[in-house]
């Protein structure tokens, strides 16, 4: 080949593998942006696949295929069709099954039913699960009406439950009502926008506290209007991240005493950061990726990440994560420990995974609530 030829194919060449190139590059940084809006920022129900199967069950215990989930100790729900019941302690494991002890709360279990494991441990709502006494109070929202669970106590400091990331998944704080209740603390389980029970906002979208965190601060002003001289707020995973923004956000945070996280996102980019590898897309695209949602959506990250922003906190709190969470890295809750020991009081379960740290020890879970809420908001004689 002649050389003129030759340079004229080498560009021709070069050209088509710098269009591959691009085009591949757009394509990867598109699938990022795309997996980051499926996986955090679209609302869906949060429902484990029925893939374990019922060996045995009978009247105390229950037999399971072993799988990573149902190995573990602790106390955990397990639903069926149309039954539910709560393993309450591993008795043995062996090649294929798994044994714990078990009682059914709600319908009847069958051997080869196949059930799904279920963290919240508990259904329904406060009077089914601990025979509270509870009301489905409609508090004034910035969008309209937030429906919320009110269990009344004799406290002028409220407690007020924001959950994680999911549709209506206010169940998640039945695990911890009961110490609540118990302590005397009224307690305020809210919704927010596009949850799936509260206003839909347009678009229908999470932003993990960026715009939900009005949402918070009507709950707060309800239980002020209802009689609370203040609150201490309680979230859970993304529900963490919402407070955490409101800490951050709203005029009126001098009500709020304390703040009790669990597994909480205290830095969605992280979060960002996991959709994209978990959708297979090399990591050299993922800021290309993160930038895509920022303009598409206004998400702005460094808005969310609550350790980059520790020095703005001001109040007490009350962390807890587990080592093994799978979902938010427990590291992120151990750098904002190590930046504010003046005000965190940090309780790192080992072995636990994302919100299942009551799971595997309800007894230190519980003594960790009670003792915080003992320094924040005495009970001052009652």
């Amino acid at each position: 080949m002649e050389p003129s030829r030759l340079g004229i194919w080498l560009r021709r060449v070069a050209v088509v593998l710098t269009t591959l190139a691009v085009a591949g590059a757009v394509v990867a940084v598109w699938a990022g942006a795309a997996a980051i809006n499926a996986d955090l920022l679209t609302p869906a129900r949060q429902v484990a696949a029925s893939d374990l199967e019922i060996v045995a069950v009978e009247t105390g215990r229950i037999v399971l295929t072993r799988t990573r989930l149902s190995e573990q100790e602790g106390i955990w729900g397990v639903e069926g069709s149309s039954a539910y019941g709560q393993v309450t302690g591993l008795i043995g494991v062996g090649e294929d099954t798994v044994e714990h002890g078990f009682r059914t709360l709600d319908g009847t279990f069958f051997p080869g039913e196949l059930v799904r494991w279920d963290r919240y441990a508990f259904n329904g709502d406060p009077a089914t699960a601990a025979g509270l006494a509870f009301e489905e109070v409609r508090v004034p929202g910035e969008l309209g009406v937030d429906p919320a669970w009110l269990i009344p106590g004799i406290r002028d400091t409220w407690i007020v439950l924001v959950h994680g990331q999911g549709l209506d998944e206010r169940r998640q704080a039945l695990r911890i009502i009961p110490t609540l209740a118990d302590l005397g603390f009224p307690i305020l389980v809210v919704t927010y926008r596009n949850d799936g029970a509260a206003p839909e906002a347009d678009p229908n979208r999470f932003e993990w506290g960026l715009t939900e965190w009005p949402d918070i601060d009507a709950g707060v002003s309800f239980a002020l209007q209802r009689g609370a001289q203040d609150v201490v707020l309680y979230g859970y995973g993304m529900g963490g991240s919402i407070v955490t923004t409101y800490l951050h956000e709203s005029d009126h945070t001098s009500a709020v005493r304390g703040v009790i996280l669990d597994s909480p996102a205290l830095d969605v980019g992280v979060l960002a950061d996991r959709a994209v590898a978990d959708h297979g897309v090399p990591s050299l695209f993922t800021g290309l990726a993160k930038e895509v949602v920022r303009i598409w959506n206004g998400t702005e990250w460094a808005a969310l990440d609550q350790v980059a922003r520790a020095d703005e906190f001001d109040v007490p709190m009350l962390l807890m994560h587990g080592s093994d969470d799978a979902v938010m890295p427990v590291e992120v809750s151990d750098a904002l420990a190590e930046a504010r020991p003046d005000i965190v009081t940090y309780e790192r379960f080992e072995g636990a995974t994302h919100d299942g740290l009551w799971n595997v020890d309800p007894t230190r879970y519980m003594a960790a609530v009670a003792d915080f809420l003992a320094v924040v908001a005495p009970d001052e004689g009652l």
